[in-house]
């Protein structure tokens, strides 16, 4: 999905917007830099080397102080990211994006950080490139190495066949028993609760992914009648336990209850066997529903292989690190109507958008 506040930014600081990944990524001032959307927040990343050692933490807290439209400044090892804070409109938030780059750069300009990889801190000959659908700053031998060993992993998660059904299918009885239990608790807490299909189904999927390498067609099936059998088990559990509290007034007869339930239905009201027949039909409709979007959902999505590519051209040449001041443009904002004027605006919080205006 296109982010129309990420390419306005792009638009605003010269960079190239990715439409396959949803991402920015260029050039700025000296500095290789991409930003992305996380679901909360824009994250702008950087890749810096302090004098061949990692950024200082403090002098990154100090920067973020500093700069009013930044909420924080994550580092894990020379990858720093800097976490925007979101304005109380769209544009709002562009300016809080281009005016916290620009300031950024500036400081690190300031404070002699400089290009390097992600991987080693090497200075020479780095670029920005796209490995498995998100940009990163690596040198040319490092993202050739990384994209085969991504191929290499994929072809051999493709090849395994039988036996990877196999662990499949053994995966998603893991996931599924896992999930059983988050429904269980939800019902003896007396919900029959869409959040308990939307574990389960993801504990399932999950278990299958992890065990098999990928999801496979075979995989949707397989989900289903894990999630279909283990909800039918939490279920039965569920009413075991209340048949055991009313009937016995204490949890002693728990087993007895579950292994002869359907002489107990015969011998009481019919309204108790329909009770227990409705709290299954919901429990499978909530659980089959949800579980059968997330496993499509999954295989289509494993299907597709993610894109690698040297995002700029090879032969570009890269300025030293602040050595010259480029201010960003804003004047190709104004042809977008969506974007209502508003002044330079932020907002307090540590990133999340509080005022529920803002939209990706």
């Amino acid at each position: 999905m296109k982010s129309k506040t990420i390419m306005a930014v792009a638009e605003a600081l010269g960079l190239k917007y990715l439409e396959d990944i949803g991402e920015a990524a260029g050039i700025f001032n000296g500095y290789y830099l991409y930003i992305r959307y996380t679901g909360k927040y824009h994250e702008c990343c950087f890749s810096l080397s302090q004098m061949g050692n990692h950024p200082s933490k403090d002098l990154m807290k100090l920067i973020s102080k500093d700069i009013k439209a930044v909420s924080t400044i994550n580092l894990s090892g020379y990858l720093t990211s800097a976490i925007i804070k979101n304005g109380f409109t769209n544009k709002g938030t562009i300016q809080n994006m281009v005016d916290g780059i620009a300031e950024l750069v500036s400081h690190f300009a300031e404070n002699g950080l400089v290009n390097c990889s992600e991987i080693d801190g090497e200075e020479e000959d780095i670029s920005l490139y796209c490995l498995s659908g998100r940009s990163h700053v690596y040198t040319r031998a490092q993202f050739d190495s990384l994209r085969m060993d991504a191929d290499a992993k994929r072809q051999k998660d493709e090849s395994r066949g039988v036996p990877g059904i196999i662990l499949g299918i053994f995966g998603a009885l893991v996931g599924a028993f896992v999930g059983a239990i988050f429904v269980f608790f939800i019902a003896r807490l007396g919900y029959v609760s869409l959040y308990g299909g939307v574990i389960m189904g993801f504990t399932t999927v999950l278990g299958y992914k992890i065990f098999a390498g990928r999801f496979g067609l075979i995989g949707i099936p397989v989900c289903l009648v894990f999630m279909a059998g283990m909800s039918y088990l939490a279920n039965r559990l569920d009413f075991a336990f209340l048949l055991s509290d009313a009937i016995h007034e204490d949890f002693s007869h728990v087993i007895d209850c579950f292994q002869y339930m359907q002489d107990i239905f015969d011998a009481n009201d019919p309204q108790v066997a329909a009770s227990y027949h409705r709290n299954l039909y919901q429990l499978w409709a909530f659980t089959m529903g949800t579980g059968a979007l997330a496993t499509i959902t999954t295989y289509f999505s494993d299907k597709k292989a993610l894109p690698s590519y040297p995002i700029l051209n090879e032969s570009h040449s890269v300025p030293l690190a602040g050595s010259y001041t480029a201010s960003p443009d804003l004047s190709g904002l104004s042809h977008l109507s969506e974007y209502a004027d508003s002044s330079n605006e932020y907002t307090s919080g540590s990133g999340e958008d509080n005022t529920g205006t803002h939209a990706n």
